[in-house]
């Protein structure tokens, strides 16, 4: 009798892991969690491999480190012509609020973090700039002087799409956080309602902070307005799955275009094995676009906690991409 997902989340106590030890008993590759939450050994015809989290032999240490420090990965793909976001590198207030300026619509993040910690999309004002960048300056991970990153914003939807080899194996379209109004409810009980069924999914709640509060102040609500039946209300501007987003699976209709750039991405920064983040106004056809991030050791579950369209087993190619070059 074939496990449940929650088992495999029970035995692993990780849901990437998860994932993983669900695609070993598909491919019939051996497993063993070495250490609940965290690491487990795979062994396949005489071969044997780890995966710690989220972290693949896949993954080698410069690539790591360029997909890890965005102004990096934005200068390598640069060099590649692969179309990517204005960016410079912000040391200061002052540096930040010149390119504020120069660009008017922009993104401040960290040059270093994870799940888009940090990250202001679209500051309106000089004192939301300066916020943004103390907030970004934060969270970032940075250990030099080049902690916070002013990026010009793409127009467009947010895709990942994650490469395996000379594949792209899994799209979607990631939403963000956001609730649909039924004309009773205010946005604050709409939220709480919403991460009951997140939480019923695994899924990391809709948080409350200075990005929520700056778009619905953009909007000209609160958290008290009572939105109308579906009226929808788009509560923040990145996408992150562990901010609140959602995703829908988009495969069929994404265009080649966008999968041969992707490809083109991981392998420009060295690696078989990455989540390429995608802006653009239209999947379907190749239109102004650019590659966001790469994201070298990608979360899966956006790939199996789809809102729309049906999952994809990512972690099997992985597995079996793994098997065959190991």
């Amino acid at each position: 009798m074939s496990k449940t997902y929650e088992q495999y989340l029970k035995e692993a106590g990780n849901v990437h892991l998860a994932y993983y030890i669900e695609a070993a008993d598909i491919l019939n590759i051996k497993y063993t969690i070495l250490i609940p939450s965290l690491m487990a050994k795979f062994e396949y015809e005489g071969k044997h491999w780890f995966i710690i989290n989220t972290a693949t032999p896949l993954t080698n240490t410069t690539s790591t480190t360029i997909a890890k420090r965005k102004n990096l990965t934005n200068k390598i793909l640069s060099d590649f012509n692969i179309p990517v976001p204005k960016q410079i590198p912000l040391e200061s207030k002052r540096e930040a609020l010149k390119f504020f300026e120069q660009y008017k619509d922009i993104v401040i993040k960290p040059s270093q973090q994870l799940g888009g910690n940090g990250v202001t999309l679209l500051p309106k004002t000089k004192r939301d700039v300066i916020r943004a960048f103390k907030h970004a300056y934060k969270s970032s991970k940075a250990k030099d002087r080049y902690r916070v990153i002013g990026e010009e914003f793409i127009q467009g939807e947010n895709y990942r799409l994650l490469v395996v080899g000379d594949k792209v194996e899994g799209i979607v379209r990631r939403k963000s956080a956001h609730v649909i109004g039924n004309g009773k409810e205010s946005i604050k009980e709409l939220i709480r309602k919403e991460n009951i069924e997140r939480k019923k999914n695994i899924l990391k709640p809709i948080t409350i902070d200075n990005e929520v509060r700056l778009r619905l102040e953009n909007l000209h609500i609160n958290m008290k307005y009572i939105p109308k039946e579906n009226e929808e209300i788009i509560l923040r501007y990145n996408c992150n799955l562990s901010t609140g987003g959602t995703t829908q699976e988009c495969s069929r209709e994404t265009h080649q275009y966008y999968k041969d750039l992707a490809v083109k991405a991981v392998k420009a920064i060295g690696t078989q094995f990455g989540g390429v983040d995608i802006i653009t106004p239209d999947i379907t056809k190749p239109a102004k676009c650019a590659v966001n991030e790469i994201n070298y050791n990608p979360g899966l579950r956006l790939h199996y906690k789809v809102d729309e369209g049906e999952s994809v087993k990512v972690a099997i190619p992985i597995l079996e991409y793994i098997s065959k070059i190991i």
